[in-house]
């Protein structure tokens, strides 16, 4: 993730979010809504050298994956997860969390996490073949159609 790469990243959220609404912690409208300043904000946030880690594969000049990963309470955790339907089953989910998950460890984490929505089976499973599991841990999930958010993890 570059800076300059902020355009893209809006379009590859937009995108996301259409897709697949209940895989964040945003909604399309409140996205869209967002000034250009804010979208310049989190790729600079998310550029190498940044306080997170942001990965972005690319189809020549178009965004296809992503991937970004932080720090809290310890652990590093996966978020912003996303791959185009056409690039799915590809390997890039696998790509990107490795590269998420290098910078994690040069952090000092030791375990990675993600939270995923209970009805997305999908990624549940793309995460399982990631070789990660389920804790335990469910939060509920803050926007319609509410349900909960189950914790998943792997060591690093």
């Amino acid at each position: 993730m570059r800076p300059g790469d902020w355009p893209q990243l809006r379009a590859l959220r937009l995108e996301a979010l259409a897709d697949t609404p209940i895989g964040f912690l945003e909604t399309l409208a409140a996205a869209r809504d967002q000034p250009d300043e804010e979208w310049q904000a989190r790729a600079a946030r998310s550029a190498e050298g940044g306080e997170r880690c942001q990965v972005m594969a690319w189809d020549g000049r178009r965004p296809v994956a992503n991937c970004a990963c932080f720090l809290r309470d310890g652990a590093a955790w996966l978020a912003a997860v996303y791959v185009s339907p056409a690039y799915r089953g590809q390997g890039l989910l696998a790509e990107l969390a490795e590269r998420c998950s290098a910078w994690a460890r040069e952090q000092g984490a030791e375990v990675l996490r993600l939270e995923v929505h209970e009805a997305n089976a999908r990624a549940q499973a793309a995460y399982r073949r990631l070789g990660f599991v389920m804790t335990g841990d469910r939060a509920r999930y803050p926007l319609p159609p509410g349900g909960e958010e189950l914790t998943m993890q792997r060591p690093l």
